[in-house]
């Protein structure tokens, strides 16, 4: 998660910064004298699960891995490497590649990853 600077006027800048649900290793959901922007409201709440030969999750970023591993749990599946902690969100995890508990046998949560659509906005 990147720290935007937006240009404000001939000699000023502002510091905008994307918050989630807050997880962020070095502050990158804050913004000292910026603006915090809420993207909770972003999260499209939907977790599809697909079987078959490779089985597979899609997801929103705003989704927290407790949901996901309770409705994989379903179909008898579960996410090869996710959070210690699965009260925080996809998105945060992998913004800092998700080193978790299962890393040493499936690598990171980002390893796992096939695909992934980042809309920016800008």
């Amino acid at each position: 998660m990147q720290l935007e600077t937006l240009a404000t006027g001939p000699s000023s800048e502002l510091t905008v910064a994307a918050r989630g649900h807050g997880y962020s290793l070095q502050g990158q959901a804050q913004a000292h004298g910026g603006i915090v922007i809420n993207m909770e409201s972003l999260n499209v709440d939907e977790i599809k699960v697909y079987g078959g030969e490779y089985p597979y999750v899609d997801v929103s970023g705003g989704e927290l891995w407790i949901n996901i591993l309770n409705e994989t749990l379903r179909y008898g599946l579960a996410p090869r490497s996710w959070t210690d902690y699965l009260h925080l969100t996809v998105g945060g995890t992998l913004s800092n590649a998700g080193v978790s508990g299962q890393a040493f046998r499936h690598g990171p949560q980002i390893s796992n990853v096939q695909k992934m659509e980042i809309v920016t906005g800008w």
